[in-house]
């Protein structure tokens, strides 16, 4: 710690999946270019795996190892939120609160040694973490830290979520220096660029930046498929992290189910229908300029084996699950997808994206 003279700068957002993350990432590969030494710090976590013996946010994680971040893991998040954790804290929060708040300051102080930037991921919106005592807002009080919010693009109900998690941050004594719009759809970011930046200026608020949708970021891998529906795979297991693009339920004759199957595209199909796979996994082989996501083969039957057969000598991913075409479909559909520690090209898409389109000067500027 530069005798508690660093910059320090916690990101918040004014829903869950508006995509804190990934601007952290960006955020914190920027400003190296003006920090010499800079930290990273998720004080309160809530999705975490285990690693050794510590159960550390999936978040801490991703960034840790994709940014390069030196630190203790558990330096990084402090605190990891258990199972059953917010009902014994209200039995007893007098036993519980003290700990959470010497956790955090010690961890700070840890990852702040010798650092002239640290910047603090937050957790979903400002309130969240309030049942036991720790919402954004109290912790970027307790580390007396600026606050950036990101929010989705638009003007009104952007505008009015900014205004609602300002209000939470200034009733604890912690000043919002800005906003940074992010996911806005290309041809409304200059209109979003005018029309939020004046409604920001009114509440005493910079917008640092408008970022625009990067469909890329939204794509799920397969092996993120097939975790979500705890499928068996059959076929192409070198290819798991394939991204896929579209996803389209093979439900028709295969001339006409063909003409939706474009490339990076995921197949759902029922098992017994080989009439399909066949014609997709020929697409796949004959095209030069077409590579198939991947399959998916439902309600518990798998092709016949000369299907397979066929099948055996593609690079494909196919999995199979017991899901019906539609229960498995809405699972796909319903999956929120995040950036892992192996998905390189998110991750550079998420570094450019914030060094194009957001004013990391100002944003030193304002620490």
């Amino acid at each position: 710690m530069l005798n508690g003279v660093e910059k320090r700068v916690y990101i918040s957002a004014t829903y869950q999946n508006d995509g804190k993350t990934s601007c952290s990432i960006g955020l914190l590969q920027g400003l190296r270019e003006y920090a010499s030494e800079i930290g990273f710090i998720k004080p309160v976590g809530q999705r975490y795996v285990v690693v050794g013996d510590d159960q550390i946010d999936e978040d801490v994680v991703l960034i840790s190892r994709s940014c390069n971040v030196a630190g203790a893991l558990k330096d990084m998040n402090p605190v990891a939120v258990p199972k059953y954790f917010t009902r014994e804290y209200l039995d007893a929060p007098e036993k519980h609160h003290p700990k959470l708040v010497s956790a955090i300051d010690e961890s700070f102080a840890h990852i702040a040694e010798n650092r002239d930037c640290i910047l603090i991921e937050g957790t979903g919106h400002a309130g969240v973490g309030s049942v036991f005592d720790m919402s954004n807002a109290d912790v970027a009080k307790q580390l007396k830290a600026k606050v950036i919010i990101i929010t989705l693009g638009g003007i009104g109900h952007p505008a009015d979520e900014v205004a609602l998690n300002k209000s939470l941050f200034d009733k604890a004594g912690v000043e919002v220096v800005g906003v940074i719009a992010n996911k806005v759809m290309p041809d409304k970011v200059e209109q979003t660029r005018k029309y939020l930046g004046i409604a920001c200026q009114r509440m005493g608020l910079k917008l640092f930046g408008v970022i625009p949708y990067a469909p890329q970021l939204t794509w799920p891998t397969v092996q993120q498929i097939s975790d979500k529906l705890r499928t068996t795979v059959i076929n192409g297991q070198d290819n798991m992290e394939n991204s896929i693009s579209e996803i389209t339920i093979g439900a028709m004759t295969p001339h006409n189910a063909l003409t939706f199957v474009r490339n990076k595209t995921f197949f759902i199909v029922p098992g017994d229908r080989d009439d399909l796979v066949i014609a997709a996994a020929s697409m796949h082989v004959l095209k030069e300029d077409f590579n198939l996501g991947g399959l998916l083969f439902t309600g518990g039957l798998t092709p016949q084996p000369q299907t397979l057969e066929l099948l055996s000598r593609t690079n494909i991913p196919a999995l199979t699950t017991s899901d019906h075409t539609y229960e498995a479909a809405s699972k796909i559909y319903g999956l929120s997808v995040k950036i892992r520690t192996n998905d390189a090209e998110k991750i550079s898409i998420a570094e450019t994206m914030v060094k194009e389109h957001v004013d990391l000067q100002a944003i030193w500027n304002s620490l």
